[in-house]
């Protein structure tokens, strides 16, 4: 064990004080970091994207400018971060989901898989509807869309497990291509505009669910 020299004891209780010390620091600054995140989300509900200002944000959130700038360089940062915090917040539904055991997929039926799937998420985007105004300007992430496929694999091939490998994989790429092709062509054009968003996005659950059915009454008669 390492001897303490004289001084050392001292100089390491400042340590240990100066460590509890940072930590409401830092949970001060996660605080005012998310009260700033809700504001945009807000002024982005209220005033559309144009509306949003690094001023106006400020205000919104009771934060000095001054604090504004160095969490956030400037507004991009700001969406970003916002754009981030959405991610976060479905991935955890995307866990939840992929927790879901192959027993359980295969006891639903088609309609009930898709709804299984897309409900979480269409409920999350109803209550954030930020997030469907900040989609219309953010890239896409194709990390998740990924995700989303190894747990689209996941619910075929225990669905379908006589099927060919290479039908299974045509299927979910379908299903993806599908959902995809909806959000380009007719989703993501229509952001601005929640309510048809949301009208949108029920009618993507319609139809891959269609699809997905009409694929199984083909293949598993």
């Amino acid at each position: 064990m390492k001897k303490l020299r004289a001084g050392d004891e001292g100089e390491s209780q400042d340590q240990e004080r100066g460590s509890t010390a940072r930590s409401p620091l830092q949970a001060r600054g996660r605080a005012r970091i998310e009260a700033v995140l809700d504001a945009t989300a807000e002024l982005i509900v209220e005033k559309g994207l144009e509306g949003v200002t690094m001023h106006g944000v400020a205000r919104r959130a009771q934060t000095p400018i001054g604090s504004m700038y160095h969490f956030f360089p400037d507004r991009d940062a700001l969406l970003a971060a916002l754009w981030d915090r959405h991610a976060a917040a479905l991935e955890e539904l995307e866990e939840e989901l992929s927790r879901i055991d192959s027993e359980t997929w295969r006891a639903l039926t088609a309609e009930a898989v898709i709804d299984r799937i897309m409900t979480p998420h269409i409920e999350y985007f109803e209550r954030k509807t930020d997030f469907l105004i900040l989609m219309s300007v953010m890239p896409h992430d194709e990390a998740k869309k990924k995700r989303k496929s190894s747990m689209m694999r996941k619910v075929i091939d225990a669905r379908m497990p006589g099927v060919k490998a290479s039908e299974r994989e045509l299927y979910v790429d379908m299903l993806h291509a599908l959902a995809s092709g909806a959000l380009a062509v007719k989703l993501r054009p229509a952001m601005g505009d929640v309510q048809l968003a949301r009208r949108y996005l029920r009618e993507v659950k319609r139809a891959l669910a269609a699809y997905l059915a009409a694929v199984e009454a083909a293949v598993l008669k």
